[in-house]
């Protein structure tokens, strides 16, 4: 009987709220496997009647076939006939593990032939872009929830999902169960949704190693927090608080208690991460010569502790490092041991520090890898959802993530009262996830921007008024543009004109990356503009891309930054990929004329560095490509997949030479897969044109499928 009233729910799309002809609501759909919902149902009904009491209309559909495809035929549905906004997991719902499409990724990178459990990336992109066409190819074996896909040839080749989606999956939590854990965050929910409480103190926080520890990234952060929320440091009692991992010994204490604070409504955590653990500290920075060595006596003893042959390891730092024995002799005393243990425990937060925690933050973006691994059967980020303290949805991603990204993108939409999962949908990449309650937004009024980004949507006319209105905050004109953007309503001209006059940072870094995104001829144009912007993660992102381009109209605005002593470090990491897009010649005799202006900085050592370097690596470089086929050389795989980083251009001769030619089949489909990542290259025109050529030609099916993913890939913008 109940799975016969399940089923008519479904088919009828049950709904909280009656649909009025009169009256336009978007809708969100509620999918619950069916154990679940037999157990807190009740619970599950007063959620879906507080995202009615937001005026959208919530329709279950319970998970009557534990399996991906259903359910996103379902969601199709709803997204065709009935203004489809979202969608909510909650419980065990199927995870489809992608494969074939790192591509849509931040980073991962992964050899496909490892464990396909670590080889894939969990995925809800799934459900929520239906331009993504997907194969379907197993269950796993011992994780029933897992479903292996494969990305088609024929599917879109970038993300733009059609409607948001979010989880609600219990970590594993001591002592609670995860049917009571659901329970209690869904009436945490329902609490806070009747609160209504507007936005007013933000923080951020960034961890050890992030973005090379760049104080102009930190400082432009600050910033443009500034112009994202506009009240902040005008509106009396609101608040933008910061906190460096350096401000302690170890930050962590600090972090975990500014959490909690009652007043926090967003908390932005830029650090390193895996699926237990926030990365926050390091070996705290030494003020005398005992702290030096009481520093590196640890950092041996650790070294000595994960040796095979410790005795060995021993010896080798004892002589390499010209240290006595006394400083490593006691690597195994308990007391040590231990000590150095609760050392580096209060680096970092791991799960079992969220226990007995309370955090209050209503909206945490973890801006680091793996924390958002819902798929497994803990993941920290979940901790901070499932606690009693306010917070209600996290951001967080499955995989691992890029540094130079920009998280914040848009995210100023929060404070006109646009829902979490309306401004997430916006910046979805294949790894990021919403963990919680989607629906949730900050109070602003009488705003309706919350309805008019789906009601409005195909309405170029709209977005065009919004974007002409200057008093409109700077992210709902960069919404403007990515929505005119999406129905191709603006030309690449008036996207170059924005970024070359507009006076907001967030608007121009929105222009620039719709640029990229449709692959512009006037990318390079663009890519010189954002390097000499006032906004440092602008001009980072624009020398990311230098490194991606090659294009020689580049060089002066490359060679102009290394030579300024007022470039950031994190733009000098980008800078040293840019310059080796060039032949070595080139580059050396180029820069060598601009050092006879720029005499005084770098140091004559730093500059004599770059110019070996940059032969060393050519020589390298060359000696292996011209060994593609020698299989005693140099691991071949190595040598081509790192070009998906790179996308040097000087080599493409011999891995054009290695895609027809090459002996291997697995390895020629490999370099068929790597030209897929030169989008942003001065010769994309050229690598799709081979591609094409080569495809009609191709008669092994799994390299023609590759080739073909690549020339989607190459063709059309995002």
């Amino acid at each position: 009987m109940y799975g016969k009233i399940l089923f008519a729910l479904l088919l009828f799309w049950g709904s909280t709220v009656p649909v009025c002809a009169r009256e336009w609501r978007a809708t969100v759909a509620v999918v619950a496997d069916t154990v679940t919902y037999q157990i807190i149902g009740k619970d599950i009904d007063g959620y879906m009647a507080a995202i009615a009491g937001d005026g959208k209309r919530a329709v279950l559909i319970p998970d009557l076939w534990q399996h991906p495809d259903s359910i996103r035929r379902a969601l199709q549905a709803l997204y065709q006939n009935e203004q489809l906004e979202g969608v909510v997991l909650i419980g065990d719902i199927p995870v489809v593990m992608t494969r074939d499409a790192q591509h849509l990724s931040m980073a991962f990178k992964m050899d496909q032939r490892r464990d396909w459990k670590e080889s894939s990336i969990p995925s809800d992109r799934f459900y929520d872009d239906f331009d993504l066409q997907f194969e379907y190819i197993r269950q796993d074996s011992t994780e029933k929830l897992y479903h292996y896909y494969t990305l088609k040839a024929s599917s879109a080749q970038y993300v733009s999902s059609d409607i948001y989606s979010a989880r609600i999956k219990a970590p594993a939590m001591p002592g609670k169960d995860k049917y009571r854990a659901l329970s209690e965050y869904l009436q945490k929910v329902v609490r806070e949704k009747q609160r209504r409480r507007a936005l007013s103190h933000v923080l951020y926080f960034t961890g050890h190693g992030y973005n090379s520890e760049s104080i102009n990234a930190r400082i432009d952060e600050g910033w443009v927090l500034k112009h994202h929320f506009p009240f902040l440091g005008k509106r009396r009692g609101s608040r933008l608080d910061f906190i460096n991992f350096d401000t302690d010994e170890f930050v962590r204490n600090r972090l975990l208690a500014q959490l909690a604070d009652t007043t926090l409504d967003i908390a932005i955590l830029h650090h390193h991460g895996d699926s237990d653990t926030q990365y926050l500290s390091e070996t705290p920075k030494a003020g005398a010569p005992q702290q030096y060595a009481d520093a590196l006596k640890a950092f041996f003893r650790s070294k000595i502790r994960r040796a095979k042959d410790t005795a060995a390891t021993r010896q080798y730092y004892m002589e390499y490092y010209d240290v006595p024995e006394s400083w490593v002799a006691n690597a195994f005393d308990s007391a040590t041991a231990e000590a150095d243990s609760l050392q580096s425990a209060s680096m970092d937060v791991v799960i079992p520090d969220t226990y007995g925690r309370v955090f209050n933050a209503k909206f945490i973006m973890f801006d680091a890898c793996f924390n958002g691994s819902f798929h497994l059967d803990d993941y920290i980020s979940g901790h901070y959802i499932f606690n009693p303290g306010a917070t209600i949805v996290a951001k967080a991603n499955t995989v691992n993530a890029l540094q130079d990204m920009w998280p914040n993108e848009l995210i100023g939409l929060l404070n006109e009262g646009v829902c979490v999962g309306n401004w997430a949908k916006e910046a979805f990449t294949l790894e990021s996830h919403l963990i919680g309650d989607p629906t949730f937004h900050f109070s602003a009024g009488g705003a309706t921007l919350d309805r008019d980004v789906v009601k409005e949507k195909n309405n170029p006319k709209y977005w065009r008024k919004l974007l002409s209105h200057h008093a409109a905050s700077p992210d709902v004109r960069a919404l403007a543009l990515a929505k005119l953007q999406h129905k191709r309503a603006i030309t690449s001209d008036e996207l170059l004109e924005v970024l070359a006059h507009d006076d907001n940072p967030l608007v121009r870094l929105e222009a620039f990356s719709l640029l990229k995104k449709r692959l512009s001829p006037l990318l390079p144009q663009a890519i010189a503009l954002a390097m000499s912007d006032t906004y440092e993660l602008l001009r980072r992102l624009g020398t990311l891309t230098a490194g991606k381009s090659g294009d020689a109209a580049l060089l002066p605005v490359i060679a102009q930054a290394w030579f300024n002593p007022a470039t950031t470090n994190r733009e000098h990491f980008q800078l040293r990929y840019a310059i080796e897009q060039y032949p070595c010649d080139t580059v050396v005799k180029y820069f060598s004329l601009w050092r006879a202006e720029n005499p005084l900085w770098p140091t004559e050592k730093d500059f004599a560095a770059l110019l070996s370097n940059l032969q060393r690596n050519a020589d390298s470089d060359r000696e292996d490509f011209a060994k593609l086929n020698d299989t005693v050389a140099k691991p071949i795989r190595f040598t081509i997949s790192t070009q998906r980083n790179l996308c040097q251009t000087e080599h493409l001769s011999a891995l054009f030479e290695y895609l027809k030619n090459g002996r291997d089949a697995e390895l020629r489909k490999l370099a068929a897969e790597t030209f897929g990542w030169y989008v942003y290259s001065w010769k994309r025109g050229e690598i799709r044109a081979f591609c094409q050529q080569l495809w009609a030609e191709e008669q092994d099916a799994a390299v023609k499928n590759e080739l073909e993913k690549t020339i989607n890939r190459l063709s059309a913008g995002f």
